[in-house]
This record gives C-alpha cells, structure tokens and sequence, in this order.
C-alpha cells in the first residue's frame, strides 16, 4: 500500500509504519493526518480526494479516527475492514480566483476593527438584502462542528449551513441544499474570502461578488468498522 503521512511530527509516525506501507508522497493510496483538527484541513488540501485517516497527535482533534492501536488500524487496512465516507467539500470564486474548503468559505472583514456590508443572494432569491458585521460563513456538515458552531452553536448533519458572524442585528443560521447556489455581494468596506485555515486568502472590495457552491470533488474519510 502507497501512503503519505501529514503533520508537524510526521517523522514519528513514519517509523511506526510496517515494510508494506510504502512511503510515496507522489502517489499514495492513503494519507495519514498524524496531528489534530487543523492538520486534517491540510491534508486535503494537499491531497485534495485521496482517502485519508485521521490519527490523534494532538489535545485537538475531534475528527480523530484512531487515537492509539496503531497494530489495529494497520491490520485494518490491510484486510479492507473499514468503510469510506465521503464529505461535500465547498468552493467559492470571484475574478476567476477559486479556494476550496472542506470545513466552510468565510468571506470576512479584511480589517477586525470595521464592519463590512455584505448581501447575501441564495439561488437567485435576496435572502439578507444588507448584513453589517464581521462576515458570512457557508459551512458543511463535516465544518459544522467548526466555526460554524462558534457562531450557530449547533451542528447539521446535511445540506450547507450560513452563519452570520458578530452581525449588528441578531439573525439566524440558514440551512439549505448542498446543491444551491450562494452569491455574496461586498457592499461596503474591504473583505477578505477565506477557506478552512488556508493561508492563502483573496482579496474583495465594494462590488466584488462571491459564488459559492459544491466542489465536484469530495473528501474520502476512512471509517474503521471495529
């Protein structure tokens, strides 16, 4: 089996592996996300669709499949005792930029000291004609547990969630299909579009619109059966 291994303390993990697990980070078959919430964020993001299992390294790691048992989860795999779950990932463009987020798209203000004006448009249908506050956040149901849920405080188990963050008037998170279309308009002030803890961020001014919708490619979890 061709696998890669993601994280900080990747070295660690890398000398547990058995002689069949081949190392290749050109062509894996699995990924192991050897550290904790963030670190499954970055290993789809670097492996965007290559089945992945989420082994705990960190205090934080809610997602965290294996948190020990290493001979186990070897074993596992091995004998194909495991299913594969696939999560909706989200994309968001504008000016012929794309970020792709597995947790949610965050389109926020470029500067946390001002508000910025935003309109929100879900399939074709004004659904908030202006928001004033620090931004919208379109999650999924695996980022539903998330920054969603700092701001919502609840969690989805279908669909796309929109939370409004730190808004001036209190309103509350829309849960709608996975294959509807968001359109974010920056109305005033400079905003930023984020996704996941990707460093990369774009930049938006007044007039820039944000579309928002279903990647075509999902994310492929691996779920033990024992």
């Amino acid at each position: 089996m061709r696998v890669a291994v993601v994280g900080r303390e990747r070295k660690i993990f890398e000398k547990m592996l058995p002689k069949d697990f081949v190392m290749d980070r050109k062509r894996p078959e699995v990924i192991f996300s050897f550290g904790g919430d963030g670190t499954i964020l970055y290993s789809e993001w670097l492996y965007p669709g290559i089945s992945k299992v989420f082994v705990k390294h960190s205090s934080l790691c809610k997602r965290c499949e294996v948190a020990g048992g290493y001979k186990k989860m070897f074993d596992s795999l091995r004998n194909g005792d495991y299913t594969i779950v696939k999560e909706i990932k989200l994309e968001g463009v504008v000016n012929k930029k794309r970020l792709v987020g597995l947790n949610e798209i965050n389109v926020c203000n470029k500067t946390p000291t001002r508000a910025v004006r935003l309109q929100l448009i879900v399939n074709g249908a004004v659904k908030q004609k202006e928001v004033i506050g620090d931004g919208i956040v379109v999650a999924t149901p695996f980022g539903s547990t998330a920054y969603f849920n700092s701001i919502a405080r609840k969690t989805f188990n279908k669909g796309i969630g929109i939370a409004f963050n730190n808004s001036t008037r209190p309103i509350k998170p829309m849960l709608i299909g996975e294959n509807s279309s968001i359109r974010i308009k920056v109305l005033r002030g400079y905003a930023m579009m984020c996704a996941d803890n990707n460093k990369k961020a774009i930049l938006l001014e007044e007039g820039d619109v944000v579309v928002i919708k279903k990647s075509r490619i999902k994310a492929r979890l691996v779920k033990f059966k024992k």
